[in-house]
Order: C-alpha cells, then sequence, then structure tokens
C-alpha cells in the first residue's frame, strides 16, 4: 500500500529532458533514496526507537519519498539551470564577468583598506615611517 502511495506522488515528477536521459536519472534518484531511507530506518531499529514491521515500513516509505523528493527538486532545477546557461550563453558570459570583475575590485579595496589601516596603527604606535615606503624619517 505504501508502495502505491509512493508511486502516485512521483509519478508526476518528471525531469524537462529526453525520456531515456530521465528514466536513468530517476532510477538513480530513485536507488539513492532506497538506500537513504534503508540506512535510516535501521538505524531507528537499532536504536529501539521503533520496532514491527508495519511500523518499519511506514517510516521507510516516508522517508524515502521525502528523500526523493528533495533529491528531484534538486536535480530538476541543476537541469533547468544548464539549459538556461547553454540557450543564453553570451548573456551569462557577461553576467559572469561582471560578477567576477566586482569581486576584484571588492577584493583590492578591502586589501587597500586594510594596507591603510596597518600604517595608520605604525604612525599612532609612535613608528614614525615614510607612509608611502617604508622608509624611517628619523
Amino acid at each position: 500500500m505504501f508502495k502505491f502511495i509512493f508511486d502516485l506522488v512521483t509519478e508526476p515528477l518528471g525531469l524537462p529532458i529526453e525520456w531515456y536521459y530521465e528514466w536513468i536519472i530517476l532510477g538513480v534518484i530513485e536507488y539513492i533514496a532506497y538506500l537513504i531511507a534503508y540506512d535510516i530506518v535501521g538505524g531507528l531499529y537499532h536504536g529501539d526507537f521503533i520496532s514491527g514491521k508495519a511500523v518499519g515500513s511506514f517510516f521507510h516509505w516516508i522517508i524515502r519519498t521525502c528523500c526523493f523528493v528533495v533529491i528531484w527538486a534538486i536535480t530538476y532545477g541543476a537541469i533547468w539551470i544548464v539549459k538556461f546557461v547553454i540557450s543564453h550563453k553570451f548573456e551569462v558570459s557577461i553576467g559572469l564577468g561582471f560578477v567576477i570583475l566586482i569581486a576584484i575590485v571588492v577584493k583590492l579595496a578591502i586589501w587597500s583598506n586594510r594596507r591603510a589601516k596597518v600604517k595608520v596603527e605604525q604612525l599612532e604606535k609612535g613608528d614614525i615611517k615614510d607612509f608611502w615606503n617604508d622608509t624611517n624619517i628619523d
């Protein structure tokens, strides 16, 4: 009965790719969800949190369904992002270049600010040094 409910929940969850890739990926997702549920329910049995076949089966199918849906959602999102990037290569390249440029400017600003703070701290301590080339003024 729990398998029937699992199949009802997971049946409409398709992926935006060719059917043969979809079957392979969904099979792998289902196997991973099975292994996770099997391991968790086994831990519940060994920890004496549950006992009995019906309770174990119930928890197995609940955990398996949740894991399947989460892994499916991550996979669906990854496939969607890859398809988007492939179809919008130019725009994504410009966006990534802009983000990298901003990151470099921010990193240089932080580095410059830290260097200036060190110089100010040296001057406040009494280490009178030339601010520009680190030589003593004495």
